[in-house]
């Protein structure tokens, strides 16, 4: 046989023997991590995102959105008390620069 064959066979052996001696023999490593079991009632079948509780942060975090969004609706409709005071001081300003402008329209006639 060529030294190239014998190469080959003479690592197929070890790998024989590796796989045969590991095969028989189990160590158990004291600190290797064992990965931990999964609740099956944390799982949603049928939606990517698995149902859990949320955190306090975060809890408050989308109930502040929430105020937020409502607020900015009820601004925009002119239902709050900072809504209701703008538009009174726009109205005075429209109607103080209708004035100046029929002033200064008269005085131009």
């Amino acid at each position: 046989p060529s030294s190239s064959e014998e190469e080959s066979s003479d690592e197929e052996g070890e790998e024989k023997a590796r796989s045969g001696i590991a095969g028989l023999i189990e160590i158990e490593n004291p600190n290797r991590v064992k990965p931990k079991e999964q609740k099956m009632k944390g799982l949603v079948v049928g939606d990517d995102t698995p149902s859990r509780q949320l955190s306090r942060k975060e809890r408050e975090e989308i109930e502040a959105q929430a105020a937020k969004a409502k607020y900015e609706k009820a601004h925009a409709a002119g239902k709050t008390d900072e809504a209701r005071k703008d538009l009174e001081r726009l109205a005075i300003i429209r109607k103080q620069r209708e004035e100046a402008a029929a002033k200064k329209k008269a005085l131009a006639a």
